[in-house]
């Protein structure tokens, strides 16, 4: 185990998941206002519903993720910033 965070990776996964929800979300404005499936309608329509609900909370769940992540950063940045600061303080009264 480490106590190493790279911040750039965590900045990346962030962004990775972030750009997926909006990419996703974006892919919404294509599916089609109305379908003729004949006998079928109803059920294709059942299934299309589905089908745009999961996706919708996809969105908000990537959405999530990515937050988690750069919110974790940002505290791992934050907590980094104290330690050092501690550090200098701990080292200066030595001196």
């Amino acid at each position: 185990m480490t106590v190493y965070v790279d911040h750039a990776t965590l900045d990346t996964i962030a962004q990775s998941f972030s750009g997926a929800s909006s990419e996703l979300d974006g892919v919404a404005a294509s599916a089609p206002e109305s379908i003729d499936g004949g006998d079928a309608t109803a059920a294709v329509l059942g299934i299309l519903s589905r089908l745009m609900h999961d996706a919708g909370q996809l969105v908000v769940g990537l959405d999530a993720a990515g937050q988690a992540v750069a919110d974790a950063d940002a505290k791992y940045r934050e907590q980094d910033v104290e330690t050092a600061d501690a550090l200098i303080e701990a080292w200066s009264d030595h001196e």
